[in-house]
């Protein structure tokens, strides 16, 4: 099955595509957890999860051919992007393509003359949604609410007291007493983001080229970067991208391709992480000290002395470059003398990346500011140095580091018509070596080893009368990662194809004259994958490892002599490791009327994967193997759906369109060597999803101690008061413990994807929507950032008036009762803690004017666009406090909402 998606226009103004996929090519699921500058890519996975192994769940890109990443690649040279999902298609990729593949092609010269294109783009980007803290005043009041609750001294907090957190009538108050919020003070409102590109295509018979020139800056969204004169703070991403694809005709038979790339990202960032900055920011109470003291110093106070405004702006700076050069030639030789049809063709790609990362990481001391608060003077204080004194000297320190991508093609084609036959023959042979990017030492020497593969490919295919088509293909591939005499798999797949509107039945009867196409497809096949967790992680598993550093002897008479440790083998090898093998099943419908105005195409595909690597649990103890090795025992099922629904029409000088895509992915697990769990059927993953949320069943909140009284026991967690969860006894043993901890039936990653894009145009100006949306999906709001008072953490603003109290015993309440620091029976994983991240986006919207012809050829253009864009206008969801693709944990730099304005012109 093949989705294509054309990106010539200036819609993706979000300067990496891979995040303007969503929504617009059936069977894609995307993620997107940051809007980091330069770490801002979404995940993807095609048609959902075939595999429980994390690390091994994404599918294969191919740009132009050869595998790379498309993170870093200009929207200006992309042609188009086709997924490969059916094991028709993915057959031939062997062990690389049971995940489905993403192709994308860059543009090439045509025969025509030069044409010089050039578009600039200005962007301001703001966050989609930033969580809301209480403000000192509101939140002591909860806290000392909690005090009560947990029957602890509340004497300091008086009203009073607690007042002056808000009164700024005496200048010591904003030091002693403060109410800073951490995330307003960090942030700006918005940046700026700029994008321009420059390409030249055209050519002759005899040689065809596509130049492309892009450059790209993004700015974060830190404030205080014009604190630090020395060196910049802010998140900082500057992007040059180089293109060249060229085609020559040397003969009539023989021609040459040579396509050149280079993209250059120079990236800066703070020296603590975007997710420990905003950890911190998230998690420090607004009342706990002020963003700095009246000298300028980082204020603190113990044991929370991180503080945010100190780890943005005091702990350095890292700049990190990266430079990636990709190379591919070939020539391609038509062979008529032979016979008409046939052709050769040889390809050799070469490509590297090469990374250069400076950490200069600064030391900073934090002072706590005391004074008599009746003290106009600030200057009288004095300043407690909280924790270890800083040195406030940048450190240095380089690493380098890169990979390197070799890829050796040649195959034999024939393609040719016999009147109302069709035949495409097709034989392929490919190499790789591939070397990861991993640090020195002993340890890293075989993760340091090339990753290889080769193999043979085969296509048959044909087609009768345009009506009936068949198609055979088989790809013969392995890796080096296996067993010798067991590298080597087959994969073969088989497709039908009947395009019965091509029948004379029907294109002869009036009845059936608004049906342009009406077409069904059938295909099976296997397909194979030989990733396991993250690349390098899995070498060689049909090996034995060995310790030299084990548990050894001391000689002497009393155990005073020299001592040498022992050997011990730390992984049990697997001599009869392999892939894991899928086999696929996909049926089609595409339909087409009244001249493809109305257009509509249906799939159900379904998965059965086995040999699945996994750590079996059902090895005893006494067997003596201190690692158990991995085996191919792991078996999961995968089906579901895609539905595309379009209709468009012009008429005079004007014309719309709709698109609508549906895609369902659902997938159970059916084997992974895990005991019978006889008794604790909810504890096992098997007949589960891939990724389901563990932990309790809340069934509501206690309103009484006589609930509590007549309840199962839950003393496990602390003592239960009413407002607290309670938990299902799902063992129905009287007590809630972790025996009753289970598989929620609720999973991380939406099952569903779809889209709706709406377009208008009248004459020079256009007008496009795209609507996406994700179902299915749930997500933990659990931790620090979230529970109130979690570890001297704050509160945030939706708690207040939405949590249980005795005056208002509301079941639905948001939050259980208060109290003022972790709660072992409420902050534990329940689904009292899981929210549905469901959403609805205005993902795109853009208006523009093409100017008219006449007009601007009077200066010398052929075509002038200007336009204005956005990108994440708008949010449905149910979670209202964070953007609702976050990821478990909440502390991530936010997701970006995108208002941009642009112009194009060519020449």
């Amino acid at each position: 099955m093949i989705r294509e998606i054309s990106f010539n226009r200036a819609i993706l103004v979000k300067v990496i595509f891979r995040k303007a996929l969503a929504g617009r090519l059936p069977g894609l699921i995307t993620v997107q957890n940051s809007g980091e500058p330069g770490a801002d890519a979404a995940n993807i996975w095609i048609r959902g999860f075939g595999t429980f192994n994390s690390g091994a769940q994404g599918p294969l890109i191919l740009v132009d051919g050869i595998e790379r990443s498309f993170n870093g690649i200009d929207a200006n040279e992309v042609d188009n992007i086709t997924i490969l999902k059916d094991a028709s298609s993915t057959a031939v990729f062997g062990v690389r393509g049971a995940n489905g593949v993403v192709l994308v092609t860059t543009k090439r010269g045509s025969n025509e003359k030069p044409r010089v294109s050039f578009s600039l783009q200005k962007g301001f980007q703001s966050s989609t949604r930033v969580p809301e803290y209480l403000d000192s005043y509101n939140a002591l009041h909860l806290y000392r609410e909690g005090l009560i609750n947990d029957g602890l001294n509340a004497n300091l907090y008086t009203d009073e007291y607690i007042e002056k957190f808000r009164d700024r009538s005496n200048p010591t108050y904003q030091y002693l007493y403060p109410n800073t919020d951490w995330m307003k003070e960090l942030l700006k409102p918005y940046s700026t983001m700029t994008q321009t590109n420059l390409n030249v295509s055209g050519g002759s018979k005899s040689a065809r080229y596509f130049v492309s020139l892009s450059y790209m800056k993004q700015k974060g969204l830190y404030n205080f970067e014009d604190k630090i004169k020395d060196y910049d703070i802010q998140a900082v991403t500057n992007k040059y991208n180089f293109r060249s694809n060229v085609d020559l005709d040397i003969t009539k038979d023989l021609s040459m391709e040579l396509n050149l790339g280079a993209i250059i990202r120079d990236r800066n960032y703070p020296g603590t992480s975007a997710d420990g900055i905003f950890a911190s920011a998230k998690s420090i109470p607004a009342w706990w000290y002020p963003l700095d003291n009246p000298d300028g110093s980082i204020s603190g106070m113990a044991p929370r002395t991180a503080s945010p405004y100190g780890l943005l702006t005091q702990s350095g700076y890292q700049r990190l470059f990266e430079n990636t050069v990709q190379a591919t030639t070939g020539f391609k030789l038509k062979m008529p003398w032979i016979t008409p049809g046939l052709s050769a063709r040889a390809r050799l790609s070469f490509d590297v990346v090469n990374t250069r990362n400076v950490s200069r990481i600064k030391s900073y001391s934090t002072y706590q500011y005391v004074t008599d608060e009746n003290q106009p003077d600030l200057s009288k204080g004095q300043y407690l140095l909280v924790g270890n004194a800083g040195n406030n000297t940048l450190s240095y320190d380089v690493s380098g580091n890169g990979t390197r991508r070799t890829v050796v093609e040649a195959y034999l084609n024939y393609d040719r018509d016999f009147g109302k036959h069709g035949v495409n023959l097709m034989g392929l042979y490919n190499q790789q070596s591939y070397f990861l990017d991993v640090s020195g030492g002993q340890a890293n020497a075989v993760r340091g080893l090339p990753f290889k593969y080769q193999g043979y490919v085969g296509r048959a295919a044909y087609a009768y009368d345009d009506r009936y088509l068949a198609e055979f293909n088989f790809g013969f591939n392995g890796s080096e990662n296996f067993p010798s005499g067991k590298r080597f798999g087959f994969f073969p797949a088989v497709s039908v194809g009947w395009i019965i509107s091509n029948e004379n039945f029907m294109r002869r009867s009036d009845a059936f004259s608004f049906v342009n196409l009406l077409k069904v497809r059938a295909s099976v096949g296997d397909v194979g994958n030989d990733r396991y967790g993250n690349l390098g992680d899995s070498r060689f598993l049909y090996l034995s490892t060995w310790s030299l550093t084990g548990a050894g002897y001391r000689f002497g008479q009393n155990y005073n002599g020299d001592s040498y440790s022992g050997a011990i083998e730390s992984a049990t090898g697997n001599p009869n490791v392999t892939w894991e093998r899928a086999r696929k099943i996909n049926v089609g419908l595409e339909l087409g009327l009244w001249q493809n105005a109305v257009s509509f195409t249906a799939d159900v595909f379904s998965e059965h994967r086995v040999n699945i690597l996994t750590t079996p649990q059902t090895l005893p103890a006494m067997v003596g193997i201190v690692s158990s090795p991995l085996v191919n025992a792991g078996v999961v099922d995968n089906k579901g759906f895609e539905l595309v629904l379009e209709h468009k029409k012009n008429f005079g000088e004007q014309g719309y369109y709709v698109r609508a895509n549906y895609s369902f992915a659902r997938n159970k697990i059916i084997n992974i060597a895990e005991p019978a769990y006889t008794g604790r059927e909810w504890q096992a993953r098997t007949g589960r999803r891939v990724g389901e949320l563990y932990g309790l069943t809340a069934i509501g909140l206690f309103n009484s101690q006589e609930e509590i009284n007549a309840s199962p026991v839950q003393t496990a967690y602390g003592i239960t008061k009413p407002g607290d969860i309670k938990y299902k006894d799902i063992n129905g043993d009287g007590a809630i413990t972790n025996l009753d901890q289970g598989y929620l039936d609720k999973v991380n990653t939406p099952e569903a994807m779809f889209g709706v894009s709406l377009g208008y145009h009248y004459k020079g100006f256009d007008l496009s929507v795209l609507f996406q949306g994700a179902l299915g999906g749930s997500v933990w709001l659990t931790g620090i950032s979230v529970w109130p008072f979690s570890r001297y953490a704050g509160v945030l603003s939706a708690v207040q008036d939405n949590y249980w109290t005795p005056e208002n015993p509301d079941q639905n309440a948001m939050f259980p009762r208060m109290t003022s620091n972790d709660n072992p029976n409420n902050y534990q994983n329940s689904t009292f803690w899981v929210y549905s991240n469901n959403y609805l986006r205005l993902k795109n919207a853009e208006i523009g004017y093409t100017f008219p012809k006449k007009l601007i050829k009077k200066i010398g253009f052929d075509n002038a666009r200007i336009y204005v864009n956005g990108v994440n206008l708008l949010t449905w969801d149910k979670i209202k406090i964070f953007d609702p693709e976050i990821p478990n944990g909440t502390g991530n730099y936010p997701q970006q909402k995108v208002l941009n304005a642009g112009l194009t012109f060519s020449f």
